[in-house]
């Protein structure tokens, strides 16, 4: 890899917003995507995940029209890279430039804050890739790269020692293992985005859906309950999960999603922001946790 400086990135917020799941589909309106953006900028977020592999770039065209006219030197924009529109795997080098171009496009950006690889095995990072994305970021393309995943593939990333940021789950339900890499990263000088954090917390009781985001959520419930991939709630409020992994050293930031106004607000004062134009709708109660 060049020993060449490269622009710096912005530094982002201990929160993020994610632009994935119920966000790239129609259980939630562009409209009402694009005004939960403009609330998180309020509250002090400037860190925004999405990647092409949502809603078929649906989350990446989503974001990029919500951030027109805003600074975009103020912004911390993540995305992916490695598994496609149609959700095809390929970590080529070519592959990943491709898939970056066309991100830079639908986000209406000239460059990407953060590349993620989108959970590549050990074998994928290939001396090819990692030239090519070096090639990538000297372009000024991209600022910083990183590897999203979840298992034992991260431990490949954390080895390599040329990746910026690792984004994994990070909750109270991680095994001493899991634990052990996100302190290895940090320790190697990585930032560490924490996403899923509320993932173990205890769900309220069966409820008739109140919004298709609702019914996004229960879709999404039915399919991990039959394909054994739920995560067992524990004990405790999602806002006291969230405070959770906020409090662990390894970690640097926690992307959320959300699609309420309420849980956006909350999340952002356990994250210790401070809103600087809140708008009326968000100036209720603290209400615990994020969907």
């Amino acid at each position: 890899m060049s020993d060449t400086p490269h622009a710096s990135a912005t530094p982002f917020s201990r929160l993020g917003f994610g632009v994935t799941g119920p966000h790239a589909s129609p259980a939630v309106s562009r409209r009402e995507t694009a005004r939960l953006i403009a609330e998180a900028i309020d509250l002090g977020i400037n860190l925004f995940d999405t990647g092409p592999a949502y809603g078929r770039g649906e989350g990446e065209r989503r974001l990029g029209q919500a951030l027109r006219g805003q600074t975009r030197d103020k912004l911390y924009i993540a995305t992916k890279a490695g598994i496609d529109l149609h959700r095809h795997r390929d970590f080529s080098a070519g592959a990943v430039e491709m898939s970056l171009r066309g991100s830079l496009e639908r986000l209406q950006t000239p460059y990407i804050d953060l590349l993620l690889l989108h959970g590549p095995s050990a074998a994928e990072l290939s001396d090819r890739l990692l030239r090519r994305l070096d090639a990538l970021r000297e372009r000024g393309m991209i600022r910083e790269i990183g590897v999203c995943g979840r298992g034992p593939e991260l431990d490949a990333a954390v080895d390599a020692g040329v990746f910026d940021v690792l984004m994994a789950p990070v909750n109270s339900g991680l095994d001493d293992g899991a634990l052990g890499r996100l302190a290895r990263a940090a320790q190697a000088g990585m930032k560490v985005i924490a996403i899923e954090a509320i993932s173990t917390a205890a769900r309220p009781g069966l409820r008739l859906p109140g919004s298709r985001a609702d019914l996004w959520y229960l879709a999404r419930a039915a399919k991990q309950a039959l394909t054994g991939t739920r995560t067992r709630p524990r004990a405790g409020p999602a806002g006291g999960a969230l405070k959770w992994t906020l409090d662990q050293s390894s970690v640097s930031a926690v992307v959320c999603l959300t699609t309420r106004s309420t849980n956006l607000a909350a999340n952002a004062r356990l994250a210790g922001l401070e809103a600087r134009s809140v708008s009326p709708q968000l100036s209720g109660r603290d209400l615990p946790g994020a969907q």
